[in-house]
This record gives structure tokens, sequence and C-alpha cells, in this order.
């Protein structure tokens, strides 16, 4: 790039240095220098060129690379929201699990409840039928008791009679 600035600086003294045409404002050049520098900068200039294209080059791999890093950091965060509605989902799906088994922690606690309370009275009534056999078979025990010994009774009462003579 210096160089085509030389080359510039170049032409510019050699139309200084040229003789002005008298009346027409025009000067004279040197053509085989004026060519000569044109030359030169023909040779040079895809150097130049090169230059400034690796400059651009440079300046569009820098906006390639920034846009590619964004692109990562996009995707890193789209992950990363994917991951925390995908937590909230599982939290959620959790939070509903959960409820689902208290209800039926509740439900199956009621039953065992009903159940055990059906069991109890089954054994209360068996015993209360037991008590009540029971208490039927003391009753015929004690009839049978009263009646033997009223049988014993009726059998002094009688000896009595007898011994008293009548």
């Amino acid at each position: 790039m210096d160089a085509l600035l030389d080359y510039l600086d170049d032409i510019e003294e050699v139309l200084e240095k040229s003789k002005t045409i008298p009346l027409t404002g025009k000067i004279s050049v040197d053509k085989d220098k004026i060519l000569e520098i044109i030359g030169e900068i023909r040779l040079n200039l895809p150097e130049d060129i090169r230059f400034a294209q690796r400059i651009v080059g440079d300046h569009d791999k820098i906006i390639d690379d920034a846009k590619h890093r964004a692109s990562i950091v996009l995707d890193d965060a789209k992950a990363e929201a994917k991951a925390l509605t995908n937590n909230h989902e599982i939290f959620r799906r959790a939070s509903e699990q959960a409820t689902d088994l208290m209800e039926e922690t509740k439900r199956s606690a009621r039953e065992v409840r009903l159940n055990a309370m059906d069991y109890a009275d089954e054994i209360l009534e068996k015993a209360e039928n037991q008590i009540k056999q029971t208490m039927e078979n003391m009753d015929l025990q004690h009839k049978r008791i009263m009646e033997y010994y009223e049988g014993i009774i009726d059998i002094i009462y009688e000896n009595r009679q007898q011994l008293r003579g009548r």
C-alpha cells in the first residue's frame, strides 16, 4: 500500500516539474517517466490489491468468526432454555405424580381403615355371639342346676315327710 502511495507521489512530482505550455494552462510531461511509473504501479498493484483483499478477508473472517461464536452461544442458550423447560416439565410431572400418589395413599388408607373397622366389627360380633351363647349355656346350666336342687329339695321334703310319718 505504501508503494502505491509512493507511485502517486512520483506522478505528482513529475507533474509539478513539468513545463507549462504558454497561454494554454497545460503542461508538457515526460511521457516515458509517467509510463514507467504506471508500469511499476501495474507490477506492484496486484500485491497491494492482494494485501487489501487480505484485510477485507480478515474482516470477513472476523465477522464470520463472530457469527459462528454467536451461533454457538445462541445454540447453547437454546439448549439451556430447553433443559430448563425440561426441568420445569419434569418438576411439573413429579408434582402431578406426587399429588396422584398422595390421593392414592389417602384412598388406600381410607380402605384400610374401613376394612379394619369391618374386621373389628366382625370380631366384636363373634365375641358378642359367643358371650350370648355362653350366657344361654349358663342359663341352661343354671336351670338344670336349679331343677337338680329342686329335685333334691323335693326328695329331702319327701324324706322328712316320711320321717314324720305322713
